[in-house]
């Protein structure tokens, strides 16, 4: 009820604080097992005397009052006492809260279930153990906050500081960052909390780009870390990311460093940027988000022991199945935890095949820095932060709409130039429709920078895989343009994988056109030359080192014959994972550079293929407009409906085995090629503007097809996978 009224009341804070409130199972199970760890590690209780208990991150107050409701079943036994109860409810129970609606609501809820314990002898008692405050600032500053309004707020706060706390239990909040800078938020700086994770999760991580290492449920684990008296447990439901991604293993290794023992249940769900079978698997999310969360216990026993314990709830499981198995389960003394040994990587799981690090690496990304590379050079493909404002399927969409925005964007500065800089981000024009503010766009018009609009600025962008865009490519208004502008040019290729981090399978695929960010998740393109060194591209270099025997232009097909190997992607898709692809010499390599050849003139023309022999297509009128296209039936693939007046029939259902980032090549043309409008802009993006041929879009789909099939086939005919020693 609590998380409804929140997403709906106050939806801006909420997603800027990450408040998510938390299921009574999952609260449950980490106070059963928090209480677990106290009798099995330190002979103590929830109930103990001096075992005080925090909630940093309280929201509505349901750790607290679920602790309560357990120690009354405990009483209810014969257990303890209410003076027991008491005792913890009046001195040793600590929670804090800075939203003030969810703090009154929480102090209510904590004072009526103590009330209902009690009963009405002794009358109704305030929870005095509750404070208004911003947890991480909390400790920033030495004065605690002084408030006119809450005049027992600072004492409390202080009163808690004092105090030794044996165990933090909770649901910190698991927002990053602020994504749409048409919302006008400033984010809070804990300047001393920064430098606790820069000195313990980043200076162990082998990544150099950290910037995920301080995330909010990151940074509430270091505060934790930090505040727990010198023996004590922590209880967390956070984002699970920490578990195995590549930029986390800093973060791993200070868990493994700084506690005895480490228990990690996995509760899946983590659907964000996964698809198909892979978004299935995860199973539903015991919260209505798609990032995968995990319940972990942290204990600090004084042992010399540093043992990580870890449990995969399992594949493909409901919400309901897994509040059922925390129900059975209990406490986490009854998971049935398999013992984790680190590698050298900082990896729990999913660890990487030692030698896979023996073959040559394809390229650097922000965490590697190796001087024998296949590639000289890689660059990642186009952020916009306004896709809607300069990218249409329509060319003369995205030069109205990229005009717009400058024209709109020179009213702001010409509007706001008697401002300050400081003073001019205040008055902008925030509306959608009017002006989409990034960063970028922000600090020119504090400078008072002036844009100017030029058309020839419109290029050919591959937006997703087989899918062509029009794109505004100007370095003033494109967010982060990359670098394929400086060298791209003409009659150039690129081969553009998945890269570090990704949560699909591993998916390469080639293009000759400037690639959008996520054309491939996370991806990184390997170009053949840089034709940038002049302005007329007369000539170009390689950029490619030789390798194995084989010329520069070899070698790049070889790779991407490599590449496209089942065996090869099965035997390393953990190292695929988390790091660019290593090109190991094959036997056989002379067939793979030719598998590679024609693979890649396949998918660099992929819009010219011949229709596939079978598939039929039925024509009732010559209407070739697409609105939306789709199956008739959920699972009936051999049937494409592409509008009212034309079907595709007899599709082989294989064809849907070739994925490329996640999904079937064919789902790709019926995601892309259908008629949006973004909710935001209000601009319409309409596929059936891309070309003057009316019958684009069909050809497009049944080439795709043929592409899909003939890839297949051609990987069919790859010999097996066999390293030269």
């Amino acid at each position: 009820m609590y998380d409804k009224f929140f997403k709906t009341a106050f939806k801006a804070t909420t997603e800027k604080l990450g408040i998510v409130f938390t299921p009574i199972e999952v609260v449950d199970f980490i106070v059963h097992s928090v209480d677990d760890v106290l009798k099995k590690h330190f002979g103590k209780s929830l109930a103990s005397k001096d075992v005080h208990i925090l909630d940093p991150f309280t929201g509505t107050g349901t750790f607290i009052v679920r602790t309560l409701t357990y120690l009354k079943d405990q009483m209810d036994a014969g257990e303890i006492s209410l003076a027991d109860i008491t005792r913890k409810f009046m001195k040793e129970l600590h929670a804090n809260e800075i939203i003030l609606l969810s703090y009154y609501i929480a102090a209510i809820n904590i004072e009526s279930t103590f009330d209902e314990i009690n009963g009405d002898e002794e009358g109704y008692i305030p929870f005095e153990g509750i404070v208004l405050t911003d947890t991480f600032e909390s400790t920033e500053i030495e004065d605690t906050l002084d408030d006119d309004y809450f005049g027992t707020n600072d004492e409390r706060l202080k009163r808690q500081q004092e105090v030794p706390i044996t165990a933090i239990i909770g649901n910190p909040p698991y927002s990053m960052g602020q994504v749409d800078e048409n919302e006008i938020n400033n984010s809070t700086s804990y300047f001393k909390l920064t430098d606790a994770i820069t000195n313990s999760y980043v200076r162990l991580t082998d990544a150099r780009r950290v910037v995920s290492v301080y995330d909010s449920y990151l940074k509430a684990f270091r505060w934790a870390t930090d505040r727990l008296a010198s023996n004590g447990v922590i209880g967390f439901i956070t984002n699970s990311s920490f578990v195995d991604f590549k930029t986390m293993n800093g973060v791993r290794r200070s868990f493994e460093n700084e506690f005895n023992y480490v228990y990690v249940l996995n509760l899946r769900g983590a659907i964000k940027e996964r698809l198909g079978e892979l978004a299935k698997k995860e199973g539903q999310n015991v919260f209505d988000i798609m990032t995968g969360v995990a319940i972990t216990i942290l204990i600090k026993d004084g042992s010399q022991n540093h043992d990580i314990y870890y449990y995969d709830i399992g594949d493909y499981l409901t919400r309901k199945d897994k509040f059922d198995y925390l129900e059975k389960t209990y406490s986490m003394i009854n998971v049935d935890w398999l013992r984790i040994s680190p590698d050298e990587n900082g990896d729990w799981i999913n660890k990487r095949d030692k030698n896979y690090l023996n073959y040559v690496p394809m390229g650097n990304d922000s965490s590697t820095n190796y001087t024998d590379t296949m590639f000289k050079d890689s660059a990642i493909g186009v952020t916009t932060s306004r896709d809607s404002w300069v990218y249409n399927f329509g060319k003369k969409h995205v030069f109205d709409n990229s005009a717009k925005l400058v024209r709109n964007y020179n009213n702001e500065r010409e509007r706001l130039s008697n401002y300050l800089p400081k003073q001019k981000l205040d008055y902008i024009n925030t509306d959608s429709t009017y002006m989409s503010w990034s960063r970028k766009t922000k600090t020119k018009l504090s400078s008072n920078i002036s844009i100017n609009h030029d058309e020839r600025k419109i290029v050919k962008s591959s937006y997703r895989p087989y899918t062509y865009k029009w794109l505004y490519y100007d370095t003033d208004i494109v967010e982060m343009p990359g670098r394929f502008k400086d060298f791209l040019g003409e009659n150039n290729k690129v081969i553009y994988v998945s890269g570090p981090g990704v949560k699909r399978d591993f998916s390469v695929i080639m293009t000759s056109a400037i690639p959008e960010y996520k054309y491939i998740e996370k991806g990184r393109g390997f170009y053949y030359s840089n034709n940038g060194r002049n302005g007329f591209f007369g000539t170009s270099e390689i950029n490619i080192n030789s390798h194995y025997g084989l010329t520069e232009e070899e070698i790049f097909f070889y790779i991407y014959g490599v590449l496209h190997s089942s065996e090869y992607r099965k035997k390393y898709a953990n190292d695929l994972q988390k790091a660019l692809p290593r090109i190991p010499l094959l036997k056989n390599k002379e067939k793979y550079l030719e598998i590679g050849s024609k693979l890649a003139d396949l998918h660099l023309n992929y819009e010219d293929q011949p229709i596939w022999e079978g598939v039929e297509v039925e024509i009732s009128k010559p209407n070739y407009l697409v609105k939306k296209m789709k199956h008739p039936k959920k699972g009936i693939l051999d049937t494409i409906i592409f509008n009212d007046s034309i079907t595709i029939k007899n599709i082989p259902e294989k064809a849907y085995e070739y994925i490329v980032n996640g999904r079937p090549a064919i789902e790709w043309i019926i995601d892309q090629y259908q008629v949006k409008t973004d909710e935001k802009s209000g601009i319409t993006d309409d596929p059936n503007d891309f070309s003057d041929d009316p019958k684009y879009i069909l050809n497009l789909l049944l080439s795709v097809i043929t592409v899909s099939m003939r890839t297949l086939e051609l990987i069919d005919e790859l010999p097996p996978f066999e390293v030269t020693e």
